[in-house]
């Protein structure tokens, strides 16, 4: 009787009831559910137009100059980018660069403006040694900080801390960084409606040149 129960009781268990099997269920159910997730992070993105290659200000809008790409951009930002499913502020062959940019930059809706429209102002800033990238170069967009001058002038920041004196502007010419070092003059598109204040306080202070990525 004991011989022949031992099958029995086996034959009696259900499968669903081995550990290994449940432990392997529940290992493919969390690949799935993580599988997924990283799918649907991978496809927060929006596709914007971006630059086939380098622009200048003035230049006429050709369609070989826009790409699309996918980016995952947040806040204001997005809002002022132009994308793919968005239409033009004009004609394609109406439109012109209204500043530089580089390739692969993504393009705002104020890059396009209408052909004549293209209204500029570039101002050479000096900036010391150290305080701007060395592989700067001519289309890249910056932001421009400026700390009290070496020599203590209070003009540049009104003894405050660094100021933040011009967000996201084209550079027209980087400049060479000399074998002996120094200063550098970088050339920056600043647009026509540059103010006297801002003008002293960029002349007078510490430069310090932040690539945007």
């Amino acid at each position: 009787m004991g011989a022949s129960g031992g099958p029995a009781a086996r034959l009696r268990q259900q499968p669903w009831t081995d550990p290994r099997l449940v432990l392997g269920v529940l290992l493919v159910l969390g690949a799935t559910v993580l599988g997924a997730s990283v799918v649907a992070a991978a496809d927060d993105t929006e596709a914007y137009w971006a630059l086939a290659r380098d622009v200048e200000a003035g230049d006429p809008v050709r369609r070989g100059d826009l790409v699309e790409t996918r980016a995952r951009v947040d806040g204001d930002a997005a809002g002022a980018l132009l994308r793919t499913d968005q239409a033009l502020p004009g004609r394609l062959e109406a439109l012109q660069w209204s500043r530089a940019g580089a390739e692969g930059a993504l393009v705002g809706r104020a890059d396009l403006v209408a052909d004549g429209a293209t209204a500029t102002a570039e101002l050479p800033l000096s900036v010391a040694l150290g305080a701007a990238p060395d592989d700067l170069r001519a289309g890249e967009r910056v932001d421009v900080w400026v700390g009290p001058s070496p020599d203590g002038d209070p003009v540049a920041t009104d003894s405050g801390p660094a100021r933040l004196l011009l967000e996201g502007v084209a550079v027209v010419r980087a400049g060479a960084v000399g074998a002996s070092g120094g200063a550098r003059t970088v050339l920056v598109d600043v647009g026509p409606d540059l103010d006297g204040a801002t003008l002293a306080r960029l002349t007078s202070g510490h430069v310090t040149i932040v690539r945007r990525s």
